[in-house]
């Protein structure tokens, strides 16, 4: 048992100071007995016996004591190994493409996995080290480096939102190479970093129209950079809204004016997955996101080491009821 403030345990040695001076006052009592004569008062009264002092000088010390042990904090310990594990660094590459507004999923492809990727940036584990974040839809921005400053990736989440340029493509391979591109910047500026120390997290409905993807990916997987995938969309797809118009949704339309469909397809992803060594996840409703992240990092877990970690228990109520009792028993005695 350890303390957190031992500091208060000094008062205790004031204990054996009021024991002292009890003794004194029983004895002053005593001597005025043997004046007044009250032997005969004793035999009758339970009230004025040596045991009944003996027995609330000793309730009086013991809630005394264990209130100054309370205040003192006491607490158990336990120790216990934990492993320590290494740190990894995640790079989103988030789809912003027109498709992801689609709003199959509630309340848009996009906007969900803006909220997946908060929650899960905000409450993240510790075998966490660093978020990037690139974003693609008929190109790429690398709109943060590595940085352990959560809010920072917040930032851009709260402010991004679907590419509204009328294109009608998504270059998966245009946010690949920018994320092999931040991988390169890293590991310039710290030459520690290899690229295994990093893990791509690919987020999009799996639509691509670009010709760069399959480049991109064969890099990643010399690198040994592994991409998890996660798929966002419905197999029935869903129209594409970009604005409103006297109250009505307005939809993309085609050169004909029929309206756009926003489609899936897993194939791509499950393939990029597969490449580089990493694992294809669904999200039929975007609520399995926040989980599948936290697989992904559970999969990725390398442990270097251990720990020795001391769990404590305070103890502290178990004095104060004492001391409670004690109190309360001198009082009514």
């Amino acid at each position: 048992m350890s303390f957190g403030a031992p500091q208060y345990l000094n008062l205790l040695f004031l204990l054996p100071v009021a024991v002292l001076l009890f003794w004194f006052i029983l004895r002053y009592i005593t001597k005025i007995r043997t004046q007044f004569q009250m032997d005969q008062v004793e035999r009758f009264s339970h009230l004025s016996t040596r045991f009944r002092y003996v027995r609330l000088t000793f309730l009086f010390v013991l809630a005394t004591g264990s209130l100054i042990l309370a205040v003192a904090e006491p607490q158990f310990e336990l120790k216990r190994e934990e492993p320590i594990y290494k740190k990894i660094n995640v790079v989103f590459l988030l789809d912003t493409s027109l498709s992801m507004r689609a709003r199959d999923i509630a309340p848009s492809r996009i906007d969900r996995a803006r909220e997946e990727i908060q929650n899960f940036i905000l409450h993240r584990k510790e075998n966490i080290g660093q978020i990037g974040l690139v974003n693609f839809a008929g190109s790429s921005v690398i709109l943060s480096y590595l940085t352990e400053d959560a809010q920072n990736i917040v930032f851009y989440l709260d402010y991004l939102e679907a590419d509204l340029r009328p294109t009608f493509g998504t270059d998966i391979g245009a946010g690949f190479k920018n994320a092999l591109l931040l991988l390169e910047k890293e590991q310039e500026i710290d030459e520690g970093l290899r690229p295994e120390d990093f893990t791509f997290i690919l987020i999009s409905d799996g639509e691509d129209h670009g010709d760069t993807l399959r480049e991109a990916v064969q890099k990643a997987s010399q690198l040994n950079v592994r991409t998890y995938t996660v798929g966002l969309g419905t197999m029935t797809g869903a129209y594409i809204p970009i604005g409103e118009k006297d109250g009505h949704t307005v939809f993309l339309v085609d050169e004909e004016g029929d309206r756009l469909l926003a489609t899936f397809d897993e194939g791509t992803l499950r393939w990029v997955a597969g490449a580089t060594g990493g694992r294809y996840y669904r999200s039929h409703t975007g609520t399995e996101l926040y989980k599948n992240l936290n697989e992904i990092l559970w999969n990725e877990r390398k442990v270097i080491g251990t720990r020795t970690v001391t769990e404590k228990t305070p103890l502290y109520y178990w004095f104060i009821v004492t001391s409670f009792a004690a109190l309360v028993i001198f009082i009514i005695d």
